[in-house]
C-alpha cells in the first residue's frame, strides 16, 4: 500500500493488522525473539545506587552567620568571627571533603568587608566627635 493510497482512508490508523490469511491468531505468531530475551548475565532489574553527599561543614555555616550577624549589627566581633570560623571551615573541608566550601568563602567575604565597614565608621564617628568637641573646647578656651 503507497502512501498516495492513504489520503483517502481515515481510518487506516484505527484498523487491526491482516497478517494471518485465516483471520485467527495464533501462538506462532506471538513467539518470542531470542535477541530480545533477558540475559541470565544480566538478571535482575535496573538498580539505581544513591550515592550519599558528604556533609555540609558546620562551622562554615556558623562563621557564615555570624559574618551576617556582624555586618547587620554593630558588633564587629561576629564579623572577626566569621573570619577565623571561615579559615577553619575551609581548612577542614580540604581535610575531610566535606561540602560548604562556598559558605566559607562567603563568611570570609562578608566578614572581612563588614569588619573593614564597620571599623571605618566608628572611626570616622569618633573622629567627627572628637573634631567638634575640640572645637567646641579650643573655642570655649580662647573667649577667657
Amino acid at each position: 500500500m503507497s502512501s498516495q493510497n492513504n489520503w483517502n482512508n481515515p481510518d487506516m490508523y484505527y484498523q487491526q493488522p491482516q497478517s494471518n490469511a485465516g483471520g485467527s491468531y495464533s501462538a506462532q505468531s506471538y513467539s518470542q525473539n531470542s535477541a530480545y530475551a533477558a540475559n541470565a548475565q544480566y538478571a535482575g532489574g535496573p538498580g539505581y545506587v544513591y550515592q550519599q553527599l558528604p556533609p555540609t561543614n558546620v562551622l562554615a555555616i556558623v562563621g557564615m552567620c555570624a559574618s551576617i550577624f556582624g555586618v547587620i549589627s554593630s558588633v564587629f566581633i561576629g564579623g572577626i568571627a566569621g573570619i577565623i570560623m571561615g579559615h577553619i571551615a575551609r581548612k577542614q573541608i580540604r581535610e575531610r571533603g566535606e561540602r560548604g566550601d562556598g559558605m566559607a568563602i562567603a563568611a570570609l567575604w562578608v566578614g572581612y568587608i563588614g569588619t573593614i565597614l564597620w571599623i571605618l565608621f566608628w572611626v570616622l564617628y569618633v573622629g567627627v566627635f572628637v573634631l567638634i568637641f575640640g572645637a567646641a573646647m579650643v573655642g570655649a578656651g580662647s573667649t577667657s
